[in-house]
């Protein structure tokens, strides 16, 4: 009999936890770079469920409404349908869906993103080339807002800022050679990293004329804040007010796990690309730190093979974030 009160207790108590996550305050990690430098991958965070409206348990359903995302906010949401998928850049194919309510709810793929557009704006969405603190150029994603019921358009009034330490542990390759800026939303300045790129936003060049979105009621326009490398509102449209789970509150841990040296022994603090050759391993000095998967190479495949990756090399090379935890996020 003690036993069986035990297991009941057991079940009670994960029960418990599980409707605290799903309803109240969810724990996140950040595995890919579209939110750098705010977000950076090995990033764990608290969302705060309850900021925006109150779900009912395991089903994300909700059941009362009392704000709604502000302009600026990062949140998290339920993916649109053909959002394009972050790890590699192609469309998820449309296939049957098998809905397990908890477990599907619980543990299906959520975006993080910043919201970039109001319902009732007006949007204008272009590529600018804009100088760089380094003094050389970039292809920079220039957004300017008509608020409704506004007659003038405002901008996020872009500033070319200098490195620092900020991009000194972004673990990212393709962050290379990208440059800093600030933005401003409402009462505060965020981070944004721009490339060189090419302006191919399915989303914008489809229902946008000219360039420029009406966005309509219910409705979010959002954007990462890594602009060069971020599958977002450009590319697959706009995320429903349904959709929109909850707000990024505190990091409460962060671990670089240093997959960058795979390749390069470590990314300078310049993150100017014209350097990163000097710092490049050959591929006998890689293996020592690098899984032979990890460096493209052929290698065992299996259970067996990916304990190896991670107890052999992963865990040993990564470090921890300190100076990370604990900060309130904007």
């Amino acid at each position: 009999m003690k036993k069986v009160s035990s297991s009941l207790s057991l079940v009670l108590i994960l029960l418990l936890v599980l409707a605290f996550k799903s309803s109240i305050l969810d724990a996140n990690n950040i595995p890919s770079g579209s939110m750098l430098p705010t977000l950076k991958i090995g990033d764990f965070l608290f969302v705060n469920k309850m900021r925006y409206s109150f779900r009912f348990p395991f089903s994300e359903q909700e059941i009362f409404r009392y704000d709604n995302p502000k302009r600026g906010d990062i949140v998290t949401f339920i993916p649109p349908d053909g959002a394009l998928q972050e790890e590699d850049g192609v469309i998820f194919e449309s296939r049957p869906k098998v809905h397990i309510p908890i477990l599907s709810n619980l543990f299906a793929k959520r975006f993080v993103k910043r919201v970039v557009g109001m319902p009732g704006d007006q949007l204008k969405i272009e590529q600018r080339i804009v100088k760089t603190i380094r003094g050389d150029f970039v292809s920079y994603t220039y957004l300017q807002y008509k608020e409704k019921g506004s007659d003038t358009f405002q901008s996020y009034d872009p500033i070319p800022t200098a490195h620092g330490k900020e991009l000194s542990d972004l673990d990212n390759t393709r962050a290379f050679g990208k440059a800093l800026f600030k933005e401003k939303k409402r009462d505060f300045e965020h981070y944004v990293l721009e490339g060189i790129h090419a302006a191919t936003y399915t989303y914008i060049k489809k229902y946008c004329p000219d360039s420029v979105c009406t966005i309509p009621e219910d409705h979010y326009l959002v954007m990462g804040d890594n602009r060069d490398d971020s599958s977002d509102s450009r590319f697959w449209g706009l995320v429903k007010r349904d959709n929109i789970l909850g707000k990024a509150l505190i990091l409460y841990f962060s671990i670089n796990w240093k997959d960058h040296t795979c390749m390069f022994k470590e990314i300078p603090e310049d993150n100017d690309v014209d350097h990163i050759f000097s710092y490049r391993l050959e591929e006998e000095e890689a293996k020592k730190y690098c899984h032979p998967s990890e460096m493209g190479l052929e290698s065992p495949e299996g259970l067996g093979a990916g304990l190896s990756r991670w107890i052999l090399y992963r865990i040993p090379r990564m470090e921890i974030r300190w100076k990370r935890i604990g900060r309130i996020l904007e």
